[in-house]
């Protein structure tokens, strides 16, 4: 007798809700269990919600554009050159460049991003925190409501 599969399509909203209630999310088969989640306003007005957990992966969620990225942080330090970023031997062209103010009780970080992108559609992030200096890195790929399930 075959065996019937039957995967259930989750709506970003009822993704995002999850997560900012401190429950699990199945993301492309790996199940992601939120520590933190910091809402990020971003100069056009909107907000972003990045959601992390601890083993250095976070969830990016756009509600207005309707986008979920999931990255993974990056070790190695990436340098543009020329609106270019190679990164394990592939060429990440400039596509966006954001600045996101996260409110905290020690009054806010305001960090700056740029995001390359390859031919497949998947990202290369460099962060800047702007208060510090600090900067970070982080791969990653856009995920569809196809690829997340309730844990």
């Amino acid at each position: 007798m075959p065996l019937l599969v039957i995967f259930i399509v989750m709506k970003l909203s009822a993704a995002l809700d999850l997560v900012q209630n401190d429950l699990p999310l199945v993301v492309r088969d790996k199940t992601f269990a939120p520590r933190g989640i910091e809402e990020a306003k971003l100069e056009t007005g909107e907000s972003v919600y990045w959601v992390y957990t601890k083993d250095g992966m976070w969830l990016s969620f756009d509600p207005d554009g309707e986008e979920i990225i999931l990255f993974e942080d990056i070790d190695e330090e990436l340098e543009p050159e020329d609106d270019t970023v190679v990164y394990q031997g592939e060429d990440y062209e400039f596509s966006y460049e954001g600045i996101a103010k996260v409110d905290d009780d020690d009054g806010g970080t305001t960090t700056n991003f740029k995001d390359y992108e390859n031919g497949d559609g998947d990202l290369v992030r460099i962060m800047e925190d702007d208060s510090t200096g600090d900067k970070s890195y982080a791969y990653g790929i856009k995920i569809t409501e196809e690829d997340l399930q309730e844990a």
